[in-house]
Protein backbone atom coordinates (compact mmCIF):
# COMPACT_ATOMS: atom_id res chain seq x y z
CA UNK A 1 0.00 0.00 0.00
CA UNK A 2 1.35 3.42 -0.92
CA UNK A 3 2.20 5.80 1.88
CA UNK A 4 -0.93 7.98 2.03
CA UNK A 5 0.70 10.51 4.33
CA UNK A 6 3.53 11.05 1.88
CA UNK A 7 1.09 11.21 -1.05
CA UNK A 8 -0.97 13.88 0.70
CA UNK A 9 2.21 15.81 1.52
CA UNK A 10 3.26 15.95 -2.15
CA UNK A 11 -0.27 16.75 -3.28
CA UNK A 12 -0.46 19.65 -0.83
CA UNK A 13 2.75 21.18 -2.15
CA UNK A 14 1.40 20.90 -5.70
CA UNK A 15 -1.99 22.38 -4.91
CA UNK A 16 -1.02 25.00 -2.33
CA UNK A 17 2.55 25.76 -3.36
CA UNK A 18 4.11 25.18 0.04
CA UNK A 19 3.92 23.21 3.30
CA UNK A 20 5.18 24.54 6.62
CA UNK A 21 8.15 22.58 7.91
CA UNK A 22 6.60 22.14 11.35
CA UNK A 23 3.50 20.42 9.90
CA UNK A 24 5.47 17.68 8.16
CA UNK A 25 5.57 14.43 10.21
CA UNK A 26 8.99 13.19 11.27
CA UNK A 27 8.32 9.89 9.48
CA UNK A 28 8.19 11.76 6.17
CA UNK A 29 11.33 13.84 6.82
CA UNK A 30 13.28 10.66 7.64
CA UNK A 31 12.05 8.74 4.60
CA UNK A 32 14.04 7.95 1.48
CA UNK A 33 11.27 9.44 -0.66
CA UNK A 34 11.62 12.81 1.09
CA UNK A 35 15.38 12.75 0.50
CA UNK A 36 14.69 12.04 -3.16
CA UNK A 37 12.54 15.16 -3.39
CA UNK A 38 15.28 17.28 -1.80
CA UNK A 39 18.31 15.79 -3.57
CA UNK A 40 16.50 15.61 -6.89
CA UNK A 41 15.66 19.29 -6.81
CA UNK A 42 11.88 18.73 -6.72
CA UNK A 43 11.34 20.79 -3.55
CA UNK A 44 13.37 23.22 -1.44
CA UNK A 45 13.34 24.56 2.10
CA UNK A 46 12.94 28.30 2.51
CA UNK A 47 13.62 29.81 5.93
CA UNK A 48 11.07 32.31 7.25
CA UNK A 49 12.10 35.56 8.92
CA UNK A 50 10.46 34.30 12.12
CA UNK A 51 12.23 30.94 11.92
CA UNK A 52 11.04 27.49 10.96
CA UNK A 53 10.24 28.05 7.33
CA UNK A 54 8.46 25.89 4.80
CA UNK A 55 9.03 23.56 1.88
CA UNK A 56 8.17 24.85 -1.60
CA UNK A 57 8.02 23.33 -5.06
CA UNK A 58 11.35 24.01 -6.78
CA UNK A 59 10.59 22.27 -10.08
CA UNK A 60 6.82 21.93 -10.34
CA UNK A 61 6.77 20.20 -13.72
CA UNK A 62 9.20 17.53 -12.53
CA UNK A 63 7.31 17.16 -9.24
CA UNK A 64 4.03 16.64 -11.12
CA UNK A 65 5.67 13.91 -13.22
CA UNK A 66 7.13 12.28 -10.07
CA UNK A 67 3.70 12.32 -8.41
CA UNK A 68 2.02 10.84 -11.49
CA UNK A 69 4.59 8.03 -11.74
CA UNK A 70 4.55 7.20 -8.03
CA UNK A 71 0.78 7.39 -7.57
CA UNK A 72 -0.72 6.41 -10.96
CA UNK A 73 -4.11 5.61 -9.44
CA UNK A 74 -4.54 9.35 -8.92
CA UNK A 75 -4.55 9.76 -12.69
CA UNK A 76 -6.64 6.79 -13.81
CA UNK A 77 -9.90 8.70 -13.58
CA UNK A 78 -10.78 12.02 -15.15
CA UNK A 79 -9.23 15.23 -13.89
CA UNK A 80 -7.69 15.57 -10.45
CA UNK A 81 -7.47 18.62 -8.21
CA UNK A 82 -3.88 19.10 -9.39
CA UNK A 83 -5.07 19.17 -13.00
CA UNK A 84 -7.69 21.75 -12.12
CA UNK A 85 -5.08 23.98 -10.48
CA UNK A 86 -2.75 23.77 -13.46
CA UNK A 87 -5.30 24.48 -16.17
CA UNK A 88 -8.10 26.39 -14.44
CA UNK A 89 -6.43 27.76 -11.29
CA UNK A 90 -9.30 26.31 -9.35
CA UNK A 91 -9.31 22.96 -7.55
CA UNK A 92 -13.12 23.06 -7.43
CA UNK A 93 -13.54 23.36 -11.20
CA UNK A 94 -15.68 20.82 -13.01
CA UNK A 95 -14.37 17.54 -14.34
CA UNK A 96 -13.23 16.95 -17.88
CA UNK A 97 -11.64 14.10 -19.80
CA UNK A 98 -8.06 13.07 -19.10
CA UNK A 99 -5.60 14.48 -21.64
CA UNK A 100 -4.38 10.94 -22.49
CA UNK A 101 -0.79 11.85 -23.37
CA UNK A 102 1.19 8.87 -24.69
CA UNK A 103 4.63 8.10 -26.03
CA UNK A 104 4.44 5.82 -29.05
CA UNK A 105 7.11 4.19 -31.19
CA UNK A 106 7.46 1.34 -33.68
CA UNK A 107 8.10 0.31 -37.27
CA UNK A 108 4.54 0.51 -38.59
CA UNK A 109 2.22 2.95 -40.26
CA UNK A 110 -0.68 3.49 -37.87
CA UNK A 111 -3.92 5.44 -37.91
CA UNK A 112 -3.32 7.86 -35.05
CA UNK A 113 -6.11 10.35 -34.29
CA UNK A 114 -7.50 9.50 -37.76
CA UNK A 115 -4.22 10.52 -39.42
CA UNK A 116 -1.98 7.94 -41.10
CA UNK A 117 1.33 8.23 -39.27
CA UNK A 118 4.70 6.73 -40.24
CA UNK A 119 6.00 5.68 -36.82
CA UNK A 120 9.17 4.20 -38.30
CA UNK A 121 10.27 7.64 -39.52
CA UNK A 122 9.66 9.35 -36.17
CA UNK A 123 11.19 6.47 -34.22
CA UNK A 124 14.35 6.48 -36.35
CA UNK A 125 14.69 10.27 -36.21
CA UNK A 126 13.63 11.11 -32.66
CA UNK A 127 13.45 7.79 -30.81
CA UNK A 128 9.77 8.26 -30.01
CA UNK A 129 6.62 10.13 -30.98
CA UNK A 130 4.19 11.82 -28.58
CA UNK A 131 0.50 12.60 -28.93
CA UNK A 132 -2.68 13.43 -27.08
CA UNK A 133 -4.40 10.16 -27.86
CA UNK A 134 -7.92 10.37 -29.25
CA UNK A 135 -7.82 7.15 -31.26
CA UNK A 136 -5.33 4.56 -32.47
CA UNK A 137 -5.84 1.77 -34.99
CA UNK A 138 -3.13 -0.79 -35.69
CA UNK A 139 -2.64 -4.57 -35.65
CA UNK A 140 -0.49 -5.12 -32.57
CA UNK A 141 0.02 -2.91 -29.51
CA UNK A 142 2.28 -3.44 -26.51
CA UNK A 143 1.88 -1.24 -23.42
CA UNK A 144 5.21 -0.90 -21.59
CA UNK A 145 5.09 0.16 -17.93
CA UNK A 146 8.49 1.80 -17.39
CA UNK A 147 10.01 4.52 -19.55
CA UNK A 148 13.51 3.04 -19.80
CA UNK A 149 12.09 -0.36 -20.81
CA UNK A 150 9.87 1.33 -23.39
CA UNK A 151 12.97 2.44 -25.33
CA UNK A 152 14.44 -1.09 -25.26
CA UNK A 153 11.31 -3.18 -25.71
CA UNK A 154 12.32 -4.46 -29.17
CA UNK A 155 15.16 -6.38 -27.53
CA UNK A 156 12.73 -8.82 -25.91
CA UNK A 157 9.54 -8.37 -27.96
CA UNK A 158 9.34 -8.53 -31.75
CA UNK A 159 9.29 -5.20 -33.56
CA UNK A 160 6.00 -5.92 -35.31
CA UNK A 161 4.34 -4.42 -32.22
CA UNK A 162 3.63 -0.72 -31.72
CA UNK A 163 4.96 0.21 -28.28
CA UNK A 164 3.13 2.67 -26.01
CA UNK A 165 4.14 4.24 -22.70
CA UNK A 166 1.40 6.23 -21.00
CA UNK A 167 2.08 9.47 -19.15
CA UNK A 168 0.80 9.27 -15.58
CA UNK A 169 0.03 5.56 -15.52
CA UNK A 170 -2.15 3.18 -17.48
CA UNK A 171 -5.88 3.90 -17.22
CA UNK A 172 -9.14 3.03 -18.90
CA UNK A 173 -9.35 6.50 -20.46
CA UNK A 174 -6.35 5.58 -22.65
CA UNK A 175 -7.11 1.89 -23.19
CA UNK A 176 -10.57 2.60 -24.53
CA UNK A 177 -9.12 4.70 -27.37
CA UNK A 178 -7.06 1.85 -28.83
CA UNK A 179 -8.30 -0.53 -31.50
CA UNK A 180 -6.00 -3.49 -32.21
CA UNK A 181 -6.15 -7.17 -33.09
CA UNK A 182 -3.59 -8.07 -30.43
CA UNK A 183 -2.71 -6.27 -27.20
CA UNK A 184 0.26 -7.17 -25.03
CA UNK A 185 1.02 -5.86 -21.54
CA UNK A 186 4.69 -5.64 -20.55
CA UNK A 187 4.82 -4.59 -16.86
CA UNK A 188 6.81 -5.13 -13.73
CA UNK A 189 5.84 -8.54 -12.41
CA UNK A 190 4.35 -7.24 -9.19
CA UNK A 191 0.83 -6.68 -7.88
CA UNK A 192 0.53 -3.34 -9.67
CA UNK A 193 1.59 -4.89 -12.97
CA UNK A 194 -0.90 -7.72 -12.54
CA UNK A 195 -3.66 -5.24 -11.70
CA UNK A 196 -2.98 -3.21 -14.83
CA UNK A 197 -3.00 -6.34 -16.95
CA UNK A 198 -6.35 -7.47 -15.55
CA UNK A 199 -7.75 -3.96 -15.97
CA UNK A 200 -6.83 -3.99 -19.67
CA UNK A 201 -8.16 -7.52 -20.07
CA UNK A 202 -11.51 -6.42 -18.65
CA UNK A 203 -11.75 -4.24 -21.77
CA UNK A 204 -9.92 -6.43 -24.32
CA UNK A 205 -10.51 -10.15 -23.75
CA UNK A 206 -7.69 -11.03 -26.17
CA UNK A 207 -5.14 -9.10 -24.12
CA UNK A 208 -2.06 -11.10 -23.07
CA UNK A 209 0.53 -10.64 -20.35
CA UNK A 210 4.09 -10.85 -21.65
CA UNK A 211 6.02 -13.49 -19.72
CA UNK A 212 9.61 -14.28 -20.78
CA UNK A 213 10.47 -17.91 -21.32
CA UNK A 214 13.18 -17.67 -18.67
CA UNK A 215 10.93 -15.99 -16.08
CA UNK A 216 11.70 -18.56 -13.38
CA UNK A 217 15.46 -18.23 -13.80
CA UNK A 218 15.25 -14.45 -13.79
CA UNK A 219 13.06 -14.51 -10.69
CA UNK A 220 15.53 -16.74 -8.86
CA UNK A 221 18.54 -14.60 -9.80
CA UNK A 222 17.31 -11.02 -10.24
CA UNK A 223 14.14 -10.53 -8.19
CA UNK A 224 14.02 -7.77 -5.56
CA UNK A 225 12.09 -7.27 -2.34
CA UNK A 226 8.44 -6.27 -2.57
CA UNK A 227 8.93 -3.95 0.40
CA UNK A 228 9.24 -0.21 -0.04
CA UNK A 229 11.97 1.88 1.59
CA UNK A 230 9.59 2.43 4.50
CA UNK A 231 9.35 -1.34 5.02
CA UNK A 232 5.78 -1.60 3.77
CA UNK A 233 4.71 -4.32 1.38
CA UNK A 234 2.84 -3.67 -1.84
CA UNK A 235 -0.67 -5.12 -1.51
CA UNK A 236 -2.71 -6.85 -4.24
CA UNK A 237 -6.00 -5.45 -5.45
CA UNK A 238 -9.21 -7.46 -5.20
CA UNK A 239 -8.98 -8.24 -8.92
CA UNK A 240 -5.50 -9.73 -8.47
CA UNK A 241 -6.52 -11.74 -5.41
CA UNK A 242 -9.60 -13.18 -7.10
CA UNK A 243 -8.06 -13.94 -10.49
CA UNK A 244 -7.94 -17.62 -11.48
CA UNK A 245 -5.75 -17.05 -14.54
CA UNK A 246 -2.74 -19.38 -14.52
CA UNK A 247 -0.08 -16.71 -15.16
CA UNK A 248 -1.53 -14.39 -12.51
CA UNK A 249 -1.69 -17.24 -9.99
CA UNK A 250 1.96 -18.12 -10.65
CA UNK A 251 3.30 -14.58 -10.23
CA UNK A 252 1.02 -13.87 -7.28
CA UNK A 253 2.19 -17.03 -5.52
CA UNK A 254 5.86 -16.14 -6.06
CA UNK A 255 5.34 -12.71 -4.52
CA UNK A 256 3.46 -14.08 -1.50
CA UNK A 257 5.94 -16.91 -0.91
CA UNK A 258 9.24 -15.12 -1.40
CA UNK A 259 8.24 -11.47 -0.72
CA UNK A 260 10.00 -10.57 -3.97
CA UNK A 261 9.07 -9.57 -7.51
CA UNK A 262 10.76 -9.30 -10.89
CA UNK A 263 11.22 -5.86 -12.42
CA UNK A 264 10.83 -5.68 -16.19
CA UNK A 265 14.31 -4.15 -16.46
CA UNK A 266 15.73 -7.53 -15.40
CA UNK A 267 14.80 -8.91 -18.83
CA UNK A 268 17.39 -6.77 -20.62
CA UNK A 269 21.06 -7.59 -20.90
Amino acid sequence: MQNRTFKNFVKKILTEGKVSASSIPASIKKSGDFNTLINGGFIEHLIATTGGGSFHSKNKTALEKYFADKFPAENENNFTAIGNVNSLRNTKAGKRESQSVVLIRGQKNVLLNDVETDLAKFTATYGTFSAVLRSLKTDKVCFVENLDSYFLAEQVITDDFVFIHTYGGLGKSVIGKVEALEILIFPDYDFKGLHNYLMVKSIFKNCKLYIPDNYQILFETKSRTIKTRQGREQQPSRQVLESDEETVIKIRADIFKYKKFLEQQALFK
